[in-house]
């Protein structure tokens, strides 16, 4: 049995895989272009935000679309641009990044966590049912991982309890359901642009929507309050959540890409679920695609653990050793929303108030879950199998050598116990 890397031995992969974000000469190309112009910011006719802006649409099929400062930004401009104020709920999942709920907080409203399905890990619409009340003014559909949320069971729901869906899209760029794009399946999509996202520009984000009158409030909300176009006149309190022309610019020549790389991720992923789920105690999330999932957005590949099958080894060990094997895996453990200090811990000084129906699939998820790909900031879903055969042998490895991680585990645990004195 060749012993671990993480205790000396020889690391499965010496070489890094592709990296993430990826750039050419394009992007030194486009951003050269507006650093001659002299218009580096701001909202005007012929402008590279204008540009990507309607190439956007045109790929999600959406007619409107407002480039923003972030995903976040986008989320906080879409709950203020449907009417939701201090006070109100807003039904989020329990399993997400918490900027999906916090944006719901900073605007004095109160976040609902619903749990999530087990298999593919999105809101799960039972659990959503049973979080709505007088109060709800919204929903918060989270594509996570690139996996769509269940939109034809959520938008019944909406639909019966006048309800509007903001479908979060940061992690889904690319993806549809049933043929259509997410972001275009509910009443808002917002999409995220940051340095993990499908396509990046270091920060940035996209509000998009099919409704008109939506669409100029967005617009307002995001340059000071003041309608598109309008320099002087400022009717309602925004912000300044603009992108920069730099930004948007990278975004055009990277949307360009956007296909081609999700082709390629697709066929990564396909291999490594296909061989990896034969390891004992790894599942795939989902086990099997729902078929109204028509393209998957692949931000990343994920896997439960069964600890049973892996000699009760933490999952926090597994991803460190598959790490020094030199497999890139996210090793960060990830925190179900509601156990987060900001809404579990009342003595911190912004507590903000939340409510949750159901945490227990979040929580059994959040303990389990084995990220690859972009969430743990690398290409390697670009690669080709041949390079990816080096991930089935590490976990491989790894499944073998659970003995000696069980017992490293065993002697930190003996070091922290104090001694009697």
């Amino acid at each position: 049995m060749t012993t671990l890397a993480l205790f000396g031995g020889p690391p499965i992969r010496a070489r890094a895989f592709q990296a993430w974000p990826h750039s050419d000469q394009a992007e030194l190309g486009a951003l050269a272009g507006v650093l001659t112009s002299r218009r580096w910011g701001g909202i005007h006719s012929g402008s590279q935000g204008e540009v990507f802006e309607k190439a956007l649409g045109e790929y999600l099929d959406v007619p409107h679309v407002a480039v923003v400062s972030s995903g976040t930004a986008g989320l906080m401009i879409a709950l203020r641009a449907l009417g939701v104020r201090v006070g109100d709920e807003v039904v989020v999942p329990a399993m997400t990044y918490a900027a999906t709920a916090t944006a719901v907080s900073v605007l004095g409203s109160v976040p609902v966590f619903a749990d999530i399905d087990s298999d593919t890990h999105t809101i799960d619409p039972s659990s959503v049912e049973a979080a709505i009340s007088e109060k709800t003014k919204a929903i918060i559909a989270v594509h996570l991982g690139g996996h769509p949320a269940d939109m034809d069971r959520l938008g019944l729901i909406a639909e019966e309890r006048g309800v509007p869906i903001i479908e979060d899209c940061a992690q889904s760029l690319g993806a549809t359901w049933n043929g259509a794009h997410t972001g275009s399946l509910g009443r808002v999509g917002v999409f995220s642009f940051a340095s993990t996202k499908n396509i990046s520009a270091g920060e940035g984000g996209a509000v998009v929507t099919q409704d008109g009158e939506l669409a100029a409030r967005i617009a307002s909300l995001r340059d000071h309050g003041r309608p598109l176009g309008v320099t002087g006149h400022h009717p309602e309190l925004g912000w300044n959540l603009r992108l920069s022309e730099f930004q948007s610019a990278i975004l055009g020549v990277q949307l360009e890409r956007l296909d081609r790389q999700l082709a390629a991720k697709t066929k990564g992923a396909a291999f490594l679920t296909s061989v990896l789920s034969s390891v004992p105690g790894l599942r795939p999330v989902p086990a099997d695609l729902d078929p109204r999932v028509t393209r998957h957005g692949r931000f990343s590949l994920a896997f439960t653990i069964d600890a049973g099958a892996f000699s009760n080894i933490s999952t926090s060990s597994f991803r460190s050793a598959l790490r020094a094997e030199g497999i890139p895996v996210g090793l960060r453990d990830l925190i179900a929303c509601p156990d987060e200090p900001i809404y579990a811990d009342s003595a911190v000084r912004d507590y903000a108030h939340s409510r949750t129906v159901s945490c227990t699939q979040a929580r059994a998820a959040c303990t389990r879950l084995v990220l690859f790909g972009q969430a743990a900031g690398s290409g390697m879903l670009l690669e080709d199998p041949s390079e990816l055969a080096d991930v089935v042998r590490a976990v491989e490895k790894v499944h073998d050598n659970c003995g000696p991680l069980r017992e490293a585990e065993h002697q930190r645990a003996m070091t922290r116990v104090p001694s009697d004195s």
